[in-house]
């Protein structure tokens, strides 16, 4: 199912905004990077900002309901197992319905409950990871983000941006003796952006559902997936026949020698097409189709096809489950009404 992109409200900000500095002030020991530097305040919006995506998407899916989706914002210490589930349960009326409990220092989960964990991507990112560790989970809930990159101006008080800051910055242009290649860029007034940004739910999908579109790197490994595919002949003449060869679900998985790794690439196949391999090389491969085709998501002519492939440089010491967004979003099977349901189902027998 093709979800909207909800849009981020200025009260989803401000909130998201008040929870994390509510865990900045109250949690220095989560301030600390995987680098040296420990985070300011910026590096820690950064860090905790995907959350607002819990709320957002599931406010969304629930807003028939007369009931809510809860989010787990505790804040622990650093001794404390990092195990809890995205969504903690539900509230009706004032009345809390646990998925999970908290007992000293860690989360179980109560029989017959749902797990859920969020996982966020950004529009412009093509990967999704999840640690082997975290495949703990009934479900997992795929969501899209796009935002500005100044989305916080939408809350900053409007002297901020006020003129006289404008005046006050300008520098004399009697320290400049020439700038012939208009090196030097002018100032522009600011305002607060008008846009925050969205969430779009990509879909929620079982632990299997999850493992038959991903692929399960081992430590250091870096697999390669799709870059892109256009029309266009191999240079030379030499040319192989091997016949393309999908999986039960119709992907084209490419494998250029025994110890290449690529994720499944999404191939529409007109039944009566043939496709044959005529060329390969490690970030590339060519192939010939007898009719027009379609290939990650990209419409291509008859004949001759160039598919390039990136490498995901992965230098993780854990394993990881990686996957395309589109090949699960194509591919996968979406749990989404059934989740409902269950929620439905959880709050009728309350």
């Amino acid at each position: 199912m093709n979800y909207p992109e909800i849009e981020i409200t200025k009260e989803d900000l401000r909130k998201i905004i008040y929870f994390i500095l509510t865990k900045f002030r109250g949690d220095p020991g989560h301030r600390q990077g995987t680098s040296a530097k420990r985070d300011l305040i910026g590096g820690f919006i950064e860090r905790w900002f995907n959350k607002i995506a819990e709320t957002v998407i599931f406010d969304a899916l629930l807003s028939k309901k007369d009931y809510k989706a809860v989010s787990d914002y505790f804040i622990y210490s650093n001794d404390s197992d990092k195990n809890a589930p995205d969504i903690l349960g539900l509230e009706k009326e004032g009345k809390i319905i646990p998925f999970a409990r908290y007992n000293n220092g860690t989360w179980k989960t109560v029989s017959g409950m749902p797990r859920i964990e969020v996982k966020v991507v950004r529009k412009d990112q093509s990967l999704v990871g999840v640690r082997e560790p975290q495949m703990i989970n009934d479900y997992y809930a795929f969501i899209e983000s796009d935002l500005s990159g100044d989305y916080l101006t939408a809350i900053f008080e409007k002297d901020v941006f006020a003129d006289k800051y404008f005046t006050e910055i300008a520098t004399s242009n009697e320290f400049i003796m020439s700038d012939n290649d208009n090196q030097i860029i002018q100032h522009a007034k600011i305002s607060p952006t008008e846009r925050i940004g969205t969430m779009r739910l990509i879909g929620i999908y079982t632990e299997k559902e999850l493992k038959d579109n991903a692929i399960l790197c081992a430590q250091n490994v870096s697999p390669y997936y799709f870059g892109g595919a256009t029309n266009k002949c191999p240079a030379g003449r030499t040319r192989i026949n091997e016949k393309l060869s999908l999986d039960k679900k119709g992907r084209f998985v490419y494998k250029y020698d025994t110890s290449y790794i690529c994720l499944p690439v999404a191939i529409d196949n007109p039944k009566n097409a043939k496709i044959k391999i005529i060329k390969k090389n490690k970030g590339s491969v060519y192939l010939n189709s007898s009719e027009d085709i379609n290939i990650g998501g990209i419409s291509l002519k008859k004949g001759d096809v160039l598919v390039e492939f990136k490498k995901f440089d992965r230098s993780s010491k854990w394993d990881e489950y990686i996957l395309l967004k589109q090949t699960i979003e194509k591919y996968g099977e979406d749990f989404t009404k059934k989740v409902i349901n269950e929620f439905d189902s959880i709050v009728k027998k309350q």
